[in-house]
């Protein structure tokens, strides 16, 4: 059966609250919010239609925008679908019906990145800090609204970054990952739903940031929620999104290891809230942060150093072992790493032998993936 999700807004009467409403056949399934700390929010079909993309795309469904959504968005959106459609088996270019407008925005705008205080986030900041004037922090993602001190914490963290730079801090909280979570994974989603969240910030942003997640060599052959084919295309001409840092990790610890505001407030942890020191994340960003900074103090860590761990050096795809490629380069020219290079050779060696399953080859988890959210939601029960 095929069903019409309906996205649109609810009365807010406070204009830095918005309030999503999606519906399956007309009625009410799934609600959810964006508070903003400051500015206003800007209740628009082209955040909608970010919002709504994805899940519509993964729950194979007709998708109807309830606003108007800029005319170049709408026409965009069709590669989105065809690049998203063509990496997972089962899934296809669904039905999108909006109104089309040419959008128009306040004339005096600055410019914003989303920030995390993670690697990523942390070099295009490091990198573009003179054409920045604020920075976006979304609560609800990997640090849950339920946890309120893990949530105060990275605020506070975030703060303390903005004004070490002179920019304005803004920090906005959502639960929409965790209501959309049953349905479609943080992973395929991430990159979509800041697009939308950018939108909601169109008329205080002309152009933002986000970073991304790997080297422009193996990016674009990486099936991923933010992607050069897909962030790029859910901008619109006077509201862009522009993917940035597409270099390797290793390049970018390097450069943020010049800043040391963004060294002290560094936040690379599984856990979402202060590095434990221990998670593989936390020792392979902190063995990064040793060969590149000659084994400084790391203000961000804590003091114990764990004992080194092989596992921390994994290879798990292309993109990955390119980045090892470039520690091992650097571990060589910093010398006294004997050990890590051999365990970089050894990781490496073990992912050139390795052959793709005949499930991977079948793509039995993706498959089972789209097979389950689309059970969960054809179960789910509505207004």
């Amino acid at each position: 059966m095929s069903y019409e999700i309906g996205i649109g807004f609810e009365p807010s009467a406070d204009p830095r609250v918005v309030r999503i409403l999606m519906t399956r056949d007309g009625h009410p399934w799934l609600r959810s919010f964006v508070r903003s700390s400051g500015p206003a929010l800007r209740a628009s079909g082209d955040a909608l239609l970010c919002f709504g993309l994805l899940p519509a795309i993964e729950l194979g469904c007709r998708l109807r925008i309830d606003a108007p959504v800029d005319r170049g968005l709408l026409a965009s959106s069709a590669a989105v679908q065809r690049t998203v459609a063509g990496w997972t088996p089962g899934c296809s270019p669904v039905e999108v019906t909006a109104e089309a407008i040419a959008s128009t925005y306040p004339a005096a705008r600055g410019h914003g990145v989303f920030f995390s205080a993670g690697v990523d986030s942390s070099y295009s900041l490091a990198t573009n800090r003179d054409q920045l004037d604020g920075l976006v922090t979304v609560i609800g993602c990997d640090v849950d609204l339920a946890d309120r001190e893990r949530a105060a914490w990275l605020a506070k963290n975030v703060r303390q970054v903005a004004e070490a730079y002179r920019l304005e801090p803004i920090v906005l909280e959502t639960d929409l990952p965790a209501r959309m979570h049953p349905y479609l994974g943080w992973i395929e989603y991430h990159g979509s739903m800041l697009a939308g969240l950018r939108h909601l910030l169109a008329d205080r942003f002309a152009t933002m940031r986000v970073a991304a997640s790997a080297d422009e060599a193996t990016m674009w052959d990486l099936p991923w929620g933010s992607h050069p084919g897909l962030d790029p295309q859910l901008g619109t001409a006077a509201a862009p999104i522009l993917l940035d840092g597409l270099v390797s990790r290793p390049e970018k610890i390097a450069r943020v290891l010049e800043e040391p505001a963004l060294l002290e407030h560094l936040r690379v942890c599984y856990h979402g809230g202060p590095n434990c020191g221990t998670c593989e994340k936390c020792m392979l960003t902190r063995i990064c942060l040793d060969v590149l900074g000659g084994c400084r103090h790391l203000p961000s860590f804590p003091a114990e150093v764990p004992p080194f761990d092989d596992r921390a050096l994994h290879v798990a795809d292309t993109s990955v072992r390119n980045d090892r490629i470039v520690l091992r380069a650097a571990a060589v020219r910093a010398g006294g790493h004997e050990r890590l290079i051999a365990a970089i050779n050894a990781a490496i060696a073990t992912f050139d032998r390795r052959r793709p399953t005949l499930a991977e080859r079948l793509q039995l988890k993706e498959r089972l993936r789209v097979w389950r959210h689309r059970r969960r939601f054809a179960r789910v029960a509505v207004e």
